[in-house]
C-alpha cells in the first residue's frame, strides 16, 4: 500500500467501511498517520509479515479445511 492510502483513510475517502473504521481506534489511527507520514514504516512491517507468513505450513487433508463462509467451521 502506498501512502495515499494512508492519506485517503484520513480524509475519509476510502472505500471500504472496515479501513475508515481503522480511525475509530487511538491505537489503530496513530497506525494510519505513521503509515501516511513516516516513509518506508509501513513497507518494513509488511515485509517482515510476508516473511513471517511464508514459515506457515499450508494445513491439508484431516489437519484443515476449506470454508465455505470464511466466518464459521463447516459442519459434514
Amino acid at each position: 500500500m502506498d501512502r495515499q492510502y494512508y492519506n485517503n483513510v484520513l480524509s475519509h475517502t476510502v472505500l471500504f467501511t472496515s479501513d475508515a473504521a481503522l480511525l475509530t481506534s487511538e491505537g489503530t489511527a496513530r497506525m494510519v498517520v505513521d503509515n501516511a507520514n513516516i516513509p518506508g514504516w509501513w513497507e518494513d512491517r509488511f515485509e517482515k509479515a510476508m516473511v513471517k507468513m511464508a514459515g506457515i505450513e499450508v494445513k491439508t487433508g484431516d489437519q484443515g479445511q476449506i470454508r465455505k463462509n470464511c466466518r464459521a467451521i463447516n459442519y459434514y
